[in-house]
């Protein structure tokens, strides 16, 4: 392979590597030995985040389907987010996901730039960009055991996932409506990196009590 293509398909590797929206996975040595008892978790909204209470609430909502539905932890719903930090135990929850969200709209980066680096450039005029960071913590123990971090950028008011709009539309109003599909694709991407537990026979009794409010 002559020095000129060798030079070309490593930088077509780093401008892949770069476009990759989950920027950053880390896991504790402990978090798989961790899974045989640790399985019950609340999601929590970082006080820090940049994001408004409606978006807040959508990002909960998408955060706890999928690692109920998609994983198999057993979600306890605290919606007054009261247990960010392990500040407070809700029902028979051991830890808490928390997630922190900064988003921006309409910048300045020409929109086929944006649509060739999503992940690195942006947002353009019409568009957002969203950065999520987060970690998972044990609350016993105090100890981090999976951290991560994803950032990309989105056009606004396409049609995609109308279903899935639609849903959170009639939940949170229509103005939500452009800004589901990068909120559920970014949050998707990132919680898609962390291992699942697995339930026995109890425990996924449990897990449909709590989905049914009980």
């Amino acid at each position: 392979m002559n020095s000129k293509l060798r030079i070309l398909l490593l930088a077509i590797s780093v401008l892949f590597l770069m476009n990759c929206a989950v920027k950053q996975v880390k896991q504790s040595p402990n978090y798989e030995k961790s899974l045989s008892n640790f399985k019950r978790l609340t999601i929590s909204i970082s006080p820090d985040s940049k994001i408004n209470p409606t978006e807040a609430t959508l990002a909960k909502s998408i955060a706890e389907q999928e690692l109920a539905h998609h994983k198999e932890f057993i979600v306890y719903p605290d919606p007054l987010n009261k247990n960010v930090n392990c500040g407070v135990q809700i029902g028979k929850s051991q830890g808490v996901l928390k997630l922190k969200l900064e988003e921006s709209l309409n910048g300045s980066t020409p929109g086929f730039l944006v649509w060739l680096l999503p992940a690195v450039l942006g947002p353009s005029s019409n568009g957002m960009r969203l950065t999520i960071s987060a970690s998972m913590q044990k609350c016993d123990t105090k100890e981090i055991l999976w951290e991560g971090k994803a950032a990309s950028s989105y056009p606004l008011g396409g049609d995609e996932e109308a279903t899935l709009r639609t849903s959170y539309e009639n939940k949170l109003g229509k103005s939500i409506g452009p800004k589901v599909l990068p909120y559920y694709d970014l949050l998707k991407s990132l919680l898609d990196q962390i291992e699942s537990p697995v339930l026995n026979e109890a425990e996924q009794d449990e897990k449909i009590e709590v989905e049914a409010g009980g």
